[in-house]
């Protein structure tokens, strides 16, 4: 088995007398793209808070490249090579959407994996790249945010959610970019989504979380046939069982 890039063990996360998260380990390797899905509160963001640094686990570790994350700050995690982007986009809106991607490559510490016209270039942005971020749709923003998480030369890509409020069009020129990005950096992407259709298209892992714990780890296609993710999502729970 290739060794984790990024890695968690008996990850557990409790806010006050609420159990988000419990017992979770993962594993990503170099140059995967591995999406998490699973049912709304399944606790997937406060996932990505913990690796990011934003919130402290409760319990259990967290690593890249061997280093222990938790107790860092989010600036050092992401100035160790970890970039994220969130479910509401967060550029600085009084910014332009170049400015925006700029500000990030500066932040950084580490070289932009392209030029800030490069980047914005390869999200569709190009020409939109003296507008305010304000004046953006929101899924654009997203798109935004992926060219500043660019731009702080990053080994491995938190994505949560980046393809809600995209259009299907959108949605399929956006998986194809992922995919090259992977292909052109070796970046690793780990990937929040509910949109099955591209999760199918280019992940080579899904992980599954319910009620806070994972409950399959495998190809997409194989995930999406186990009978604990189909009774997580429809509440199917296999054998004869026809019922209304």
């Amino acid at each position: 088995m290739a060794q984790a890039l990024l890695e968690g063990v008996g990850v557990s996360k409790h806010f006050g007398g609420l159990t988000v998260l419990r017992q979770v380990s993962f594993r990503v390797s170099e140059g995967e793209i591995v999406t998490l899905i699973g049912p709304n509160g399944a606790g997937k963001t406060t996932l990505f808070h913990l690796i990011s640094g934003l919130h402290r686990p409760s319990a259990g570790s967290i690593r890249f490249e061997l280093s222990e994350l938790v107790g860092r700050s989010p600036h050092t995690i992401c100035r160790m090579g970890i970039a994220r982007t969130f479910q509401t986009p967060r550029p600085f809106v009084d910014l332009t959407v170049s400015e925006n991607v700029a500000a990030a490559g500066r932040f950084a510490g580490r070289p932009p994996l392209a030029p800030p016209e490069e980047l914005l270039a390869l999200v569709g942005l190009a020409e939109h790249a003296g507008v305010l971020s304000r004046h953006l749709p929101a899924g654009w923003r997203k798109l935004l945010e992926l060219a500043m998480a660019l731009a702080l030369g990053p080994r491995v890509l938190l994505l949560d959610e980046l393809l809600a409020g995209l259009t299907p069009a959108e949605v399929d020129r956006a998986t194809a970019l992922l995919r090259r990005i992977r292909d052109r950096w070796g970046l690793t992407l780990f990937w929040v989504e509910h949109i099955m259709r591209a999760v199918m298209g280019i992940a080579d892992r899904a992980i599954v979380l319910h009620h806070g714990e994972v409950i399959a780890d495998g190809p997409p296609r194989a995930v999406a046939g186990d009978p604990r993710v189909l009774e997580a999502y429809l509440g199917y729970k296999g054998g004869n069982d026809h019922g209304n």
